[in-house]
């Protein structure tokens, strides 16, 4: 499949919550854009609300005045309605900060211009601005957006749709949850009004919006009854996949995603249709990374040493250089030994630990 062919299928699909796992590099980026450039009406106006990589790009830190600043865009006309800095700083409290902020007009006594910046302070000292962390910035800019998609007069035109793609990029793993958790929100208030698409890398935050959605307290929300009596789900889970040939997406076994088994499945493809490509190598660390993890080790090397393969250290090594290989634009193919190493270290696994 082509990406048009993907945001042709999400869009006809009668489902209003889309949620998506794909690798890094696989093309989850640009299937947003994509979805976004397929919905513009003849008058280039949009169907729906975005947040992307690109709607980051419109703040910017200013390292000589100590603040955020805010790129002029369409938005500005919309500043004026996130009713100050309370709407904002209400989701902020789901990651405990610790600072406070104001927005700085463009113009003081003309507030419809809207914002040229964002000043950060410490709730003692409003005077003295302060400089936040890059994880910081994202989680404001991240908030901010969220109060935006509940501007009425924004989505008033453009509420068919929300677009959503990798909201926690340099997160650590607690305000991945709080993520999720606004995220579980939104698809609350908007499951029958609005189709929210999220893409995601992370597979912490794919597990836990899915598990939320599938069996958590809030689940009978996003299911309804059909007229046999039976029940259907409000919501799709779907893995992207480069092939070949293009794209696909592949639905999650049982409605459960587990991201090691997940690898299993990519790897044991891969050796069936005997197509290796250095992102195999990445996958191949990743899997081991998570079985050493499990066993409470914090590196990968203890499942081959574990296992009593031959030359552990050495193979470790070539993993290692293979994976960095993978980020090389000069890289070309993988040699029939690398090849051999991937599917012994395979067999090998399923030998140990039987995976299901």
């Amino acid at each position: 499949m082509t990406l048009s062919e993907i945001s042709s299928q999400i869009v006809e699909a009668k489902q209003n919550i889309f949620l998506i796992y794909a690798f890094n590099g696989t093309g989850k980026t640009r299937l947003s854009v994509n979805l976004k450039d397929s919905l513009k009406q003849e008058d280039d106006s949009h169907q729906g609300v975005y947040f992307n990589a690109y709607s980051e790009d419109l703040f910017i830190w200013d390292n000589e005045a100590i603040e955020l600043n805010i790129q002029p865009s369409s938005l500005n006309d919309f500043h004026q309605y996130i009713a100050a800095e309370e709407k904002v700083y209400n989701k902020l409290q789901y990651y405990s900060i610790t600072y406070d902020f104001k927005f700085n007009y463009i113009q003081d006594d003309n507030p419809e211009l809207g914002w040229r910046s964002v000043s950060f302070f410490n709730p003692e000292d409003s005077d003295t601005n302060i400089k936040i962390s890059r994880g910081e910035e994202r989680i404001f800019v991240w908030c901010w957006f969220l109060t935006l998609f509940e501007v009425e007069s924004l989505i008033e035109d453009q509420e068919e749709y929300i677009f959503i793609d990798d909201p926690v990029s340099s997160l650590d793993d607690n305000n991945i949850f709080n993520t999720a958790r606004l995220l579980l929100d939104l698809f609350k208030e908007k499951i029958d009004t609005t189709k929210v698409i999220v893409t995601t890398h992370h597979a912490g935050l794919f597990s836990t919006l899915e598990s939320w959605l599938r069996k958590g307290d809030n689940s009978a929300v996003f299911k309804k009854r059909k007229e046999n009596g039976d029940m259907e789900n409000k919501y799709i889970t779907r893995i992207l996949e480069k092939t070949e040939e293009g794209y696909k997406l592949k639905s999650t076994k049982k409605g459960s995603f587990f991201y090691h088994l997940t690898l299993v499945d990519l790897l044991k493809e891969a050796i069936v249709n005997k197509e290796f490509h250095f992102q195999h190598f990445i996958f191949l660390r990743q899997l081991l990374e998570t079985v050493s993890s499990f066993q409470g080790k914090p590196r990968f090397s203890y499942v081959l040493e574990k296992m009593n393969f031959p030359d552990w250290s050495s193979k470790t090594d070539i993993i290692n250089a293979r994976c960095h290989e993978y980020y090389n634009p000069k890289a070309s193919f993988l040699a029939q030994p690398d090849k051999d190493l991937i599917i012994e270290i395979m067999d090998s696994l399923d030998t140990k630990f039987n995976f299901a």
